[in-house]
């Protein structure tokens, strides 16, 4: 019998194979203490210790920035930081002249206390800051114990690897020939390891917790990095139907290595934009090779998480003309900074909130921070305004007043400029206010975008990124079927146009909600791109509008459900598996 274990899908994309454990050592270094004419030399021993992790640090570091660019090299800056910083070097130094303790044993007791602050401090970044603390720990300890060899050995044939923890300096080394995919048992959407996975275009499922303990080494899984469930013990139909999908998905990104991809139409007729979301400007050869559409949705966080100072105009300029260039002939949407909640950058002095995400977080930082809002805009008008294809999304409005102020602003920096053409100017639609309000404060918009996976967790007071919520997350609960439907309707009385740029566009069984519902624009990370292209081109609109005409809401979301996985069992036999649909 197979079993479906639930995490956090991390990195979209899906995958069958045999497990290959990575359980990494947990060593605890004795409780020993040395004599008075060793201190001098131990101390030179750890500092020797320390030295060599940072080299092996600086070295993975350019490992990164050759195989996946500058932006995710950035990520090991803050580990190669922690090891020249005062509080660690100097009490790790005191801990071995004052209480004469081994170097290894001094080490290991400061970082605890650093790590047991950084827990303490409650903040937002603490996911991320934990896992640098023990890659430095692994390496500075694996020096002292004499070993030149990484405690971790990865696959040496194809696996889906599952780990407790999957840090930085594994992800880098993650080999996407070999490394089917990842189940990890810590980890979050946005943390540095979920980054590099998404960019290396491995699967990914997160936030196991305990039941990484189901997962044994050998046994045949399926892994779903979008709805975030590993499927042990698949059966018979399960494994065919991903054999049969992935053959398809492999022909169709074939085609598109070699051509670039005709207009995307439904089976009856009806015309559909499939776009990129992506991280950085490296993601734009992956978006292209599988025909996306220009970018629906740039996260612009790249610039500034991690960093120390702010990001000058001028390399915001660079990276956004990048992405601009990337597509001549199609629009890039910029989603202006939404820092906050779990992604703050280190030039900020934030204060911990007791719920950051519905704290002081996207536009709510940039108005109150006008001049890092102005220097983005400014970057961002000058790469791609002048011409028309840089449209400008704003994300967590939930006011007339925000919408207001954000036009001003991107006005003024216009004129600034010297551009006479009025820049587009667009919201996610992410929070119950402005979807119940959106026919209200519309008309100062140009566009909207449609965010399924905020919308979702806020209208359902479900938080996303926990797992043992995630069979209380439902996109297809009646609340949010009503409220796609609301926002839709309201958007086409404004002539607003419409996005989708969440994660159920890349469901299956919430494309057929989505497109029935009459959304035509959607974007996506680039490795769903091509499954949802074929999706799209075997389904019916119309067939689609009946099914949710005629579906049972009086069985809630089941009869929903069952109505389209139907028209999805019609059009594309073997679709309708547990890891397909949700």
């Amino acid at each position: 019998m197979s079993e479906i274990i639930h995490g956090i899908g991390a990195s979209p994309g899906r995958a069958l194979g045999s497990i290959r454990r990575l359980d990494r050592r947990v060593w605890r270094p004795e409780h020993r203490t040395i004599a008075a004419d060793a201190v001098e030399p131990e101390v030179a021993r750890f500092e020797e210790a320390r030295r060599w992790a940072a080299d092996r640090i600086r070295e993975t570091r350019e490992d990164a920035a050759r195989s996946l660019g500058d932006v995710e090299a950035h990520i090991f800056d803050p580990q190669i930081l922690i090891l020249s910083d005062p509080d660690l070097v100097a009490g790790t130094i005191r801990y071995i002249r004052e209480n004469f303790l081994s170097a290894e044993r001094a080490f290991d007791w400061r970082l605890t206390e650093l790590r047991t602050a950084i827990m303490d401090a409650g903040h937002v970044m603490v996911v991320d800051r934990l896992a640098d603390l023990r890659d430095i720990r692994s390496r500075v300890l694996t020096r002292l114990a004499g070993l030149e060899t990484d405690p971790l050995a990865l696959p040496t044939e194809e696996a889906l690897i599952a780990t407790d923890d999957l840090t930085p300096s594994l992800a880098v080394r993650l080999d996407p020939d070999l490394v089917l995919g990842v189940a990890s048992g810590t980890g979050s959407r946005t943390s540095h390891s979920t980054l590099l996975a998404r960019s290396l275009g491995i699967p990914a499922v997160v936030g196991l917790g305990n039941s990484l303990a189901k997962i044994a080494d050998g046994v045949t899984a399926l892994l779903d990095g979008g709805n975030g469930r590993v499927v042990l013990h698949p059966g018979e139909a399960e494994t065919a139907a991903h054999v049969r999908m992935a053959r398809r998905l492999s022909e169709c990104r074939e085609e598109g290595l070699t051509r670039d991809p005709a207009p995307l139409f439904t089976a009856d007729g009806v015309r559909v934009h499939l776009r990129a979301n992506i991280d950085q400007p490296h993601d734009v050869p992956a978006a292209r090779r599988v025909g996306a559409e220009g970018v629906g949705l740039f996260r612009s966080e790249f610039v500034v998480i991690g960093r120390r100072v702010i990001p000058s105009e001028e390399e915001q300029y660079e990276a956004y003309r990048e992405v601009v260039e990337g597509f001549p002939d199609q629009p890039v949407t910029l989603r202006t900074f939404d820092i906050g909640g779990d992604k703050f950058p280190l030039f900020l002095d934030i204060p911990p909130e007791d719920n950051p995400y519905l704290g002081w977080r996207a536009i709510r930082v940039c108005l109150d921070l006008p001049e890092l809002f102005r220097n983005q805009l400014r970057a961002a008008i000058r790469a791609g305004g002048a011409e028309g294809r840089m449209r400008i999304l704003v994300p967590f409005i939930i006011s007339e007043d925000e919408i207001l102020r954000t036009k001003e602003i991107v006005d003024g920096v216009a004129e600034e400029i010297g551009l006479a053409a009025t820049i587009p100017l667009g919201v996610m639609v992410e929070t119950p206010a402005l979807a119940d309000t959106l026919d209200l404060v519309g008309r100062h918009l140009d566009f909207i975008s449609l965010g399924t996976n905020d919308l979702t967790q806020y209208s359902l007071a479900v938080d996303r990124g926990n797992a043992r919520l995630q069979h209380l997350s439902d996109p297809l609960h009646p609340a949010m079927v009503r409220a796609y439907r609301r926002v839709f309707e309201s958007a086409s009385d404004l002539e607003l146009d419409i996005g989708v740029c969440g994660d159920l566009a890349a469901d299956p069984v919430g494309l057929a909600l989505l497109l029935a519902l009459g959304y035509r624009d959607f974007s996506l990370a680039p490795a769903s791109v091509p499954e949802i292209r074929e999706f799209v081109s075997l389904l019916s609109a119309a067939e689609l509008e009946r099914a949710l005409a005629t579906a049972d809401f009086g069985d809630g979301v089941s009869g929903l459900r069952r109505r389209l996985r139907a028209c999805l069992e019609d059009a594309v036999p073997g679709a309708a598996t547990p890891l397909s649909i949700a």
